[in-house]
Parts: C-alpha cells; sequence; structure tokens
C-alpha cells in the first residue's frame, strides 16, 4: 500500500544541499546538483562503467580529497571535481540534458537520480555498477530524495508524506509517515537522522530510517502554526530560520536549545546543510548576512548589490562564504563581518552554489563550466569542469542563455517602482464550523519590497503568518458569537494597511465535507479540480471553496456553485505540484476540509526558444544551420521543436537544426517553436541567407628580395572557402583563404604572374591574372686583371669566366670585365672553394682585395642559365663578403 502512494510524491525545488527560503528568490535557482532530462530510468553503459565506478562524494567523506560532481546547465553535463587537486577528471554529456533538471544525491555507495519532468527515481549501487531498482513519482517539482550511508528516503511535501525506500531497489520499508500537507526541507544531519519542517504546525521532526521503516524520533516545535521556516542541518545539531518571527532555533545534538532575535529586513536564503556549527543567512535585499551561534546573532551588510542571484551562504572554517552569480563573485567575510576576499567565477549571469563534502568546500556555477575548490584554510582554486585531456572529454558546444525566465525582475533605476510597505490584503473572508473560523485573503501586493508575514488580530488574540499561508483556522471560538479579524501585510519598509473582515459567527451547523476529490492539469495552464457533492446535513450548500497546497504553502484559489472548478491560467506556477482540498459552505458555515486531492502539476505551452541564431551553412550550399537556447518548459517536457523556413520543415530534439534545399545566396525567413503535451509555442523568428558563389581578385602587393605579399579582396560567399595560387600558370598550394596571400621562395629581380582560384560547396571562380615582381638585387664584376696587374695568367686570360652551372669543369658560355653589372636572382655553392688571390713568380697576388674566398656562385641574367663565382662579384648596397637579402637559390 504504500508504495502505491509514489506517484503521488512532489518535488522540491532546493538543492540536495541547499535550500531557498524566498519563494520568489527559489523560482531563479537551477537546484543543486541537477542533472537534466533525457537520462534514462535504465541507466547503463557509460554512466555507470566509466563515471561512477571510481568512486563518489558523500556528504559524510572525510576524506581530504573527496570529489564532487558538479552540473553545468548549459551543456547539460556533470563534471567530477577532485577536492585535493581542484582538477576535474571526469566529463560526462546526457542526452537532451539541458534545461529540464534531475535530483542526484550521492553517498559512497548509492545513488539516487530524480529526474523532475517525469518524476522517475533511479537507484544505482556503485559496488557493482547496476541499475537496482526505480519508482514512479508525480512529475514535477515538489518531491524531494534524500540519502545518506543510513537510509534513504523520498519525501512528498505537498501529500506530507514521508516514506522510507530501500537505497537499492526503492521498494517501500515500512509505511510512510504521514504529516500535515506542505512540508519543507528534508536533509540528513552527521548522525543518519532526517529533518523536515511541517509549516502548519510550526514543528520540526527528527526521524530516523529503521529496517522495519521510518521512525519519528523527536518533534520539536520552533513557530507558531502556518509561519515560514526553513532548516539548516549543522554539523553540530540543526537551526532553524523563521523568516515570520525573525528569530533562529538552534538545537545541538546534546540537546541543548537556544534561541536567538535576528535582524530580517528581506527575503532570505539559507542553506540545507552547513559544515559549520554556526548558522549563516543571506539576506539577499538589503544585502546582509545574519549569523547564528546559539543565543548569539550578528549582522552586517555586504559588498554585493541586490540581486535574486545572491545565493544561501556558509560558515566554513570561520569564514563566511557567500555566492554572489550577478557579479561572478564569492565573497568571504570573517565572523565579525570584515571582508576577507572576492573570489572571481565565471558566472554566466546564473547561480553560484555552495556544496561542502569531506573538508572542501566547492562553488558551482550552473550556467558556465568553472567551479571554485576552497580549502580549509582559504586557498581558492579554479578548476575547470570542461577539461578536454579527461575521460568524456569531447567538449560540447556552448550555448549563450538569456537567463532564467522565472521568478521576479531585478528591475533598474527608471522603471523599478518606488519601494514601499505593502498595500492592503484583498478578498479577506471566513467560513465557519463548530467553535472555529477558518480565514482567508488574496495576497497583499509588495510595493518593491518581498512580504515577510501577515499579522492576523481577533478574538483576544494575534498570529503571526507566513505569506505563502494566506489560510488560518481559528479555533476554541464561541458558537453563535460574532467575531472580526483584521489581516496586515508586512515587509522591509514596514506594515501596511490594515484589513477588516465582516462579522463572522461560529456554529455547529455545519454540512458535510465532500467526497473523491480529483485534479486534472489541463493543457491550456488551467487546473479543473471536482469532488462529490456534499450532504448539507440540513443546511442549504451554497458552495464550495477550493484550497491549492503545495511545499510550504496553502491558498484559497476559488469558489465554486457547482461541484467543479477551474483554477485560472496562471495562477498557480507552472511545474510544481500542488494538492487541493475543497470545503463544503453553507452559508457561512463550512465544512471540515476534504481528504486531499491527487496531486497535479499545472502546465502549459512552453515560451518561445531564445537566443535564436541561423547562420549561413559553411560547408553546404542551400543551406542554413539554425541554434536556439532552451526555452521554459512551463510544466511539461519539451518534446521537440519545429523548424520551418522557406517552404521547408525540420523536426529537432536538441537545441540545433540544419536546413536544406535552397539556391545559393537566398534570404531565407526562419522560425522555430517548441512543443510539448500541452502543444506549440510561440514562434522564435530571425532571417539568414544562403551561401553564394565566391568571388576574389588580387588587389596589391608588397615585395621582397624572395617573398611577394598579395593583398586578396574577397567574398567567401558565406562558406567555407578555399583558395589555390597559380604561378605562372601553375597551381600551388591550396589553403584557407588568407587576407594577404604570401608567395615565398622567390627569386630577386624577377617579375611574376599570379592568380588565386576561390572555391566553396556553391562555386569556383579564378581572379585575373596579376604582375608583380621582387625586389631589384644588382651587382658588379670586380677582377683585378682588368685594372692593374699585368702578369703572366692575367695576359692568358680575357676577363672573367660565366658558366651555365655552378662549377668551373669547361662549361663556360661567355666572359665579363670590371665594372660589368647584373641583375642578381639567387646564390648557390659550387663544387669547391675558390680563393681571389694567387703567387706568380714567387710573388703573391690579389685578384679582388678584400674578398674572402667562397665556395658561392651567384646566379645572374647574362643567360637562360648564367653563374659568375661570388669571389668576382660585389653585391650592391652590401659588404664585399655579404650576399644581403639575396635568396638562396
Amino acid at each position: 500500500m504504500a508504495l502505491a502512494l509514489l506517484d503521488k510524491l512532489i518535488p522540491q525545488r532546493n538543492s540536495p544541499l541547499m535550500t531557498t527560503s524566498n519563494v520568489d528568490a527559489r523560482r531563479l535557482n537551477v537546484k543543486g546538483l541537477l542533472i537534466a532530462v533525457g537520462l534514462p530510468v535504465v541507466l547503463v553503459g557509460a554512466l555507470v562503467a566509466t563515471l561512477l565506478g571510481t568512486g563518489a562524494f558523500s556528504r559524510e567523506n572525510q576524506g581530504e580529497d573527496a570529489s564532487l560532481w558538479l552540473w553545468t546547465t548549459q551543456v547539460g553535463e556533470i563534471a567530477r571535481v577532485n577536492g585535493l587537486t581542484a582538477a576535474t577528471d571526469v566529463r560526462f554529456e546526457l542526452t537532451d540534458a539541458a534545461g529540464n533538471a534531475v535530483q542526484i544525491e550521492q553517498t559512497d555507495t548509492h545513488l539516487l537520480l530524480r529526474e523532475i519532468v517525469t518524476g522517475k527515481v533511479s537507484a544505482i549501487d556503485l559496488s557493482t555498477l547496476e541499475l537496482t531498482g526505480s519508482a514512479e513519482t508525480a512529475p514535477g517539482e515538489g518531491v524531494r530524495i534524500a540519502l545518506s550511508d543510513k537510509g534513504a528516503f523520498i519525501i512528498d511535501q505537498t501529500q506530507g508524506l514521508v516514506n522510507q525506500v530501500h537505497p537499492s531497489t526503492l521498494t517501500a520499508i515500512g509505511d510512510p509517515l504521514q504529516f500535515p500537507a506542505g512540508l519543507t526541507g528534508g536533509a540528513f544531519d552527521s548522525g543518519g537522522s532526517l529533518w523536515i519542517g511541517v509549516p502548519r504546525e510550526g514543528t520540526i521532526v527528527q526521524i530516523e530510517p529503521q529496517d522495519t521503516g521510518a521512525q519519528t524520533l523527536a518533534t520539536e516545535v520552533v513557530a507558531e502554526p502556518r509561519q515560514q521556516i526553513a532548516l539548516t542541518v549543522l554539523g553540530d545539531g540543526v537551526a532553524v530560520l523563521n523568516s515570520t518571527a525573525k528569530k533562529m532555533t538552534t538545537i545541538r545534538s546534546d540537546g541543548r536549545r537556544s534561541v536567538a532575535d535576528i535582524e530580517l529586513a528581506g527575503p532570505a536564503e539559507t542553506a540545507d546543510t552547513s559544515p559549520g556549527t554556526i548558522a549563516s543567512v543571506t539576506v539577499t535585499d538589503p544585502p546582509s548576512v545574519v549569523t547564528v551561534d546559539d543565543e548569539r546573532s550578528k549582522s552586517f551588510t555586504i559588498g554585493a548589490g541586490a540581486s535574486n542571484l545572491l545565493g544561501a551562504s556558509v560558515e566554513f572554517h570561520q569564514r563566511i562564504y557567500v555566492p554572489d552569480g550577478a557579479s561572478g563573485l564569492v565573497w568571504v567575510y570573517d565572523l565579525d563581518g570584515n571582508e576577507l576576499d572576492r573570489i572571481a567565477i565565471e558566472s554566466g549571469n546564473g547561480p553560484i552554489e555552495l556544496y561542502h563534502t569531506g573538508d572542501t568546500l566547492f562553488a558551482n556555477a550552473l550556467n558556465t563550466n568553472q567551479a571554485l575548490v576552497v580549502s580549509s584554510d582559504g586557498n581558492a582554486r579554479i578548476a575547470e569542469k570542461d577539461r578536454n585531456d579527461i575521460l568524456g572529454g569531447d567538449v560540447p558546444p556552448e550555448e549563450d542563455e538569456s537567463g532564467d525566465d522565472e521568478g521576479e525582475d531585478s528591475g533598474d533605476g527608471e522603471t523599478a517602482p518606488q519601494v514601499g510597505p505593502p498595500g492592503t490584503v484583498s478578498n479577506l473572508a471566513g467560513t465557519v464550523g463548530d467553535g472555529l473560523i477558518n480565514l482567508s485573503w488574496d495576497a497583499a501586493p509588495n510595493n518593491g519590497s518581498a512580504l515577510t508575514k501577515y499579522t492576523v488580530e481577533g478574538a483576544g488574540k494575534s498570529w503571526e503568518i507566513s505569506p505563502s499561508q494566506r489560510v488560518l483556522e481559528i479555533t476554541d471560538l464561541d458558537n453563535g458569537t460574532p467575531y472580526t479579524f483584521t489581516v496586515t501585510a508586512h515587509n522591509a519598509e514596514g506594515a501596511g494597511d490594515t484589513a477588516t473582515s465582516p462579522s463572522i459567527t461560529p456554529s455547529a451547523e455545519v454540512p458535510d465535507p465532500v467526497g473523491a476529490v480529483t485534479a486534472t492539469a489541463n493543457n491550456d495552464g488551467t487546473v479543473t479540480v471536482a469532488w462529490d457533492e456534499a450532504d448539507g446535513q440540513g443546511n442549504e450548500v451554497t458552495g464550495y471553496q477550493v484550497e491549492a497546497i503545495a511545499s510550504g504553502a496553502q491558498v484559497v484559489v476559488g469558489q465554486s456553485g457547482t461541484t467543479s472548478l477551474t483554477v485560472p491560467e496562471g495562477t498557480l506556477d507552472y511545474g510544481q505540484q500542488y494538492a487541493f482540498q475543497v470545503t463544503t459552505l453553507a452559508g457561512a458555515a463550512a465544512s471540515a476540509p476534504s481528504e486531499l486531492s491527487n496531486t497535479v502539476v499545472p502546465f502549459n505551452v512552453p515560451n518561445a526558444p531564445g537566443d535564436l541564431i541561423a547562420n549561413t551553412a559553411s560547408d553546404e550550399a542551400g543551406a542554413i544551420d539554425v541554434t536556439w537556447s532552451q526555452p521554459s518548459h512551463n510544466g511539461s517536457a519539451i518534446e521537440k521543436y519545429i523548424v520551418r523556413g522557406g517552404g521547408q520543415t525540420v523536426e529537432a530534439t536538441t537545441t540545433a537544426a540544419r536546413l536544406t534545399g535552397f539556391s545559393n545566396g537566398q534570404a531565407v525567413p526562419i522560425s522555430v517553436t517548441a512543443v510539448n503535451a500541452a502543444g506549440e509555442s510561440a514562434p522564435a523568428e530571425t532571417t539568414s541567407d544562403t551561401m553564394r558563389a565566391p568571388s576574389i581578385q588580387i588587389s596589391s602587393h608588397t615585395a621582397t628580395a624572395d617573398r611577394i605579399d598579395l593583398t586578396l579582396a574577397l567574398d567567401d560567399g558565406g562558406g567555407s572557402a578555399k583558395c589555390t595560387l597559380l604561378s605562372d600558370g601553375i597551381v600551388q598550394e591550396t589553403v584557407d583563404c588568407p587576407g594577404v596571400y604570401a608567395v615565398t621562395g622567390l627569386y630577386a629581380s624577377t617579375a611574376y604572374s599570379f592568380q588565386v582560384r576561390i572555391s566553396n560547396p556553391a562555386g569556383e571562380i579564378t581572379s585575373p591574372a596579376y604582375a608583380a615582381s621582387t625586389t631589384r638585387v644588382a651587382g658588379k664584376v670586380y677582377f683585378g686583371c682588368d685594372v692593374n696587374i699585368n702578369n703572366t695568367y692575367c695576359d692568358s686570360v680575357d676577363g672573367v669566366s660565366i658558366y651555365s652551372s655552378a662549377t668551373q669543369s669547361g662549361n663556360s658560355i661567355a666572359t665579363t670585365n670590371t665594372g660589368d653589372s647584373y641583375k642578381a636572382f639567387c646564390w648557390t655553392t659550387g663544387d669547391r672553394t675558390i680563393p681571389p688571390r694567387g703567387t706568380e713568380g714567387g710573388v703573391e697576388v690579389d685578384y679582388h682585395p678584400g674578398k674572402d674566398a667562397s665556395n658561392k656562385w651567384i646566379k645572374i641574367d647574362r643567360a637562360a642559365n648564367a653563374y659568375i663565382p661570388f669571389i668576382w662579384m660585389n653585391i650592391d648596397g652590401v659588404g664585399k663578403n655579404s650576399t644581403g637579402d639575396l635568396p638562396k637559390c
């Protein structure tokens, strides 16, 4: 019987390690260690074998080098970061992962996963690397899984059910524990006890997993009923923030109990667990931190700006760490509020969340591939989650994301409304029962500052109520006696105007509650609640009142004169689980609330895809590549995308597609819609051109003795173009088209004719011929026999011989004399070193003063192949023994 209840469980919006006590801020967070939808219940192969086989993180692991799996939203990927080395050692991309969240809980021996959109829970035994169990829970946010070495739980916060399950098989162990609907929290302490909060009673409950089923160990009253409470499990004990009454209750493991008054000027965020003994609260607006150590509390302002991306802080080794996604920083303070450090991390304008394991603190930027690893001495190191040199290192394409579309806009100085005390509640009314009155009201306008509480007064009493609890049952009243009540909304700016109820008189003459309450989520964002007609017990039934219950919240959503009510679109949060209670009305008299309905998740068509980009396909003619970011699914998993353009239609399951079949250079309007169970979203639209045939010409050049740089004027047509050089009509190399084509290895003093052929998948063209020459290098002949030497050798020669190759082996083609000038093309080496001097008649004769013996030859423009020994030529503008810029042949 207990297992059958699992289909009603609700997902928790908080991460396994972090919780947010402010509802509006909570909507912005991608919760905890999240993995995206697309991960099947049957989890086998590479995920198990490569990711999980080398160990797992555990909050109870005290090893200094403990590793932690961290999630990257944009690419849909988990990466394991080593706490000792700050190095990522494994990455794994999950199919269709970006966007749709999955909660992960892990110890050294077990891994639990819950797909938020589908509600499927999977269990993996890390010692055998096998999928060992699965369970079905209701889809959507509101169910929480909890895991420790002592046991495992599936917590239905809306229905108020705490189910102990076997960590391997996920089968129920004993009967579920039943609590009033709308639970909060669900984290283990170091001793293996589970802690949950019951806001409708103002209590927290310590639960112990046992072989025969969970048992309640202790129940502690920490607040008045229906006040807003948030739990933080500390290294020693548990701390409970009552943001309605502005108190913090600390209960230590030895039973000591302390209550501290705290300064709480605005919305607050607290961590589910914190490694130290000091509880820390982040106030997001105005930005500040409150710390509590038993009865001692301290409040200090911080340097961050007000933002919904200012996350839950923790105390770690006598330092307070505050994650700030808006500025891409983790702020570090000492316990007196003195700033110690600002640790930069690329946040991608997304949330940064803190986790701890062993003696290491991790800060994870969910929207980017960066994380921080912080050691006990405060040393912080960047960990790149997308390392490529590790298992699973193929980097998926990065996508820009415009930001989460949930939550409230932060606004700016020009458009934000003036902040002030809240307005007055509306629709304040009451129904009566035997000695009781049920008050309900609609939310008061917050006037720019989040509501902190409602105060209710009447019948000689007063109550402080959480902003999310707009229903109050007042008992111990006298039947027949009229009562009036006042309700006042409060925020950080003060109290709003008071609303007064009409006179309400309790009566014992009440109708019966209705039976068989059912709820159906419709594909237009509405929810239909239906029930059986009630027996008025002699009273005329005048209608029915319907209340919606979610995690930590209970509100009246309407009244009906029939046996059904359709809750309008937008009244309830998409993706959040709700259950409903119906109260029978007989005039002012009302029945007891009905039994809870089934749990449903309101859903609607997705938002339009974001960040739509359509680009000319670079490798295919007539094709356009389209990418976009995943939009909010609005409560139902996105099944596919439809990409339309120019009469072409493509369906995609990822956030990229290609449209083909267009003509060259065609302008194509593109639209992309997202499809879920509710239907097709509004389109995101843009326009792109297909690839054109390329064009090219050589516009100018520069030259040296051995190089010509050709400046190209080209249009690649939007495609991936290649360029081929033709030199004097001969095809040279093919390369990616440059702006300047460097032609090297040329001869000096030489004219060339160039062309460049450009091609892409849409066509090919060759530029007109372009003439260009390398720099002219000149040289002059010097031979002493022509000048002032008269001896037998000089009488026997007629100038210097020119040869057809770089050798004096009888291949002389002409002679030349001192003063003759030639264009020099290049130099080469001959078969021997030639001296420019000799001995005649016992006398040494220098035929070229200052010239060194050399084996070099200069190629000159005397004939097609004409070479002269370098010892008989001087290159203009350089020393006698230098060839200057002349290239080697």
